[in-house]
């Protein structure tokens, strides 16, 4: 309670102070910068904020990377012990594999669909906004519901969603389909992992490409066509030139996310079948909730973000090299 009321007198007092500064005037009525201690005031318990959550945190897990960690007890410090043993397991090299696997697919797969999702709902001439709603409404929904409601249309089952497909399309001529394992299947089991992140997330994505799709002047297809060119040489020559710096730019955001995301295969397989879709996500997870290597855990994010951090610079050199122009209202 004491610290409760003592925050709301220092914000009320800061709030204050704000307000007197900005009704402060100087020579000829104009209002002049201020150059005093309260924007450093205001902003202050931001940057402790930050600190706190932050800064703190990745502090105290660089020192763990380094200790033989213990939740209760006293925790020796190891030295590179930790990190030798990382370059020694197979199943860490294995695990980083898996994740760049993992990340390509999510690039080809994920990072490409709203990019196709926004040129088509820009050909198409009637039911735009009808089309625009209904790729958008998944992203209105939990993301444990619907990895929840995919893990049970992938039911190996045959009263399974997609078994039951397969099973309808078997009485086409010509076509014989066996029912498959979904996510039971080692060589299935990543795809199907990924395939609900590409449903769910492409139609707000697509949103930002549609709006850098309409402000491109409509002039310079006029004279595409004019000059003869067909749909695939408007899209390589003003389309894709014109979406290019958004494009690498979330291409950026979408790497990084995809390194360090493992929500859909914590749900669908935690990992499984065996290890074919244990990411090192998911591996820093178990190595700290579940074997409670909290040191070996945090060596392993010391790896991953150290690779992330090079990776990133590299993405952040092309970032430089692009030309960005405004967009005409």
């Amino acid at each position: 309670m004491a610290s409760a009321c003592a925050g709301l007198i220092a914000t009320v007092f800061l709030i204050v102070m704000l307000v007197r500064s900005l009704l402060k005037k100087r020579g000829g009525g104009s209002r002049s910068v201020y150059k005093g201690y309260l924007p450093f005031l205001l902003i202050l318990p931001a940057i402790l904020i930050i600190l706190l959550w932050c800064y703190y945190p990745l502090g105290r897990g660089l020192l763990m990377a380094f200790q033989d960690y213990r939740v209760t007890g006293t925790s020796t410090f190891v030295g590179l012990d930790n990190f030798i043993s990382l370059a020694l397991d197979p199943s860490f090299w294995r695990s980083i594999g898996r994740t760049v696997y993992f990340v390509a697919l999510n690039m080809i797969f994920a990072f490409t669909a709203p990019i196709i999702l926004a040129i088509m709902l820009t050909e198409i001439r009637h039911g735009k906004i009808f089309f625009r709603t209904l790729f958008f409404l998944p992203q209105m929904t939990s993301g444990i519901v619907i990895a929840l409601m995919w893990k049970l249309m992938y039911n190996p089952t045959p009263a399974g969603f997609f078994n039951q497909m397969i099973a309808w399309l078997n009485y086409l001529p010509f076509v014989d389909i066996k029912p498959q394992a979904w996510l039971g299947d080692p060589s299935l089991a990543m795809i199907c992992c990924i395939i609900p992140t590409v449903w769910a997330s492409m139609g707000m994505a697509s949103l930002l490409y549609l709006a850098a799709l309409h402000s491109i002047p409509p002039d310079l297809y006029e004279a595409a066509e004019v000059d003869g060119a067909g749909f695939r040489s408007k899209l390589w020559n003003i389309t894709l030139p014109t979406l290019m710096p958004l494009i690498i730019i979330s291409f950026v955001g979408t790497f990084i996310a995809t390194f360090q995301n493992m929500g859909n295969i914590f749900l669908l397989t935690f990992g499984g079948p065996g290890e074919a879709t244990t990411v090192i996500g998911l591996k820093i997870w178990v190595e700290a909730y579940v074997n409670l290597r909290f040191g070996m855990a945090t060596s392993m994010a010391c790896l991953l973000g150290t690779l992330l951090i090079g990776l990133t610079f590299i993405q952040i050199r092309f970032l430089g090299k692009v030309e960005y122009k405004r967009a005409s209202d």
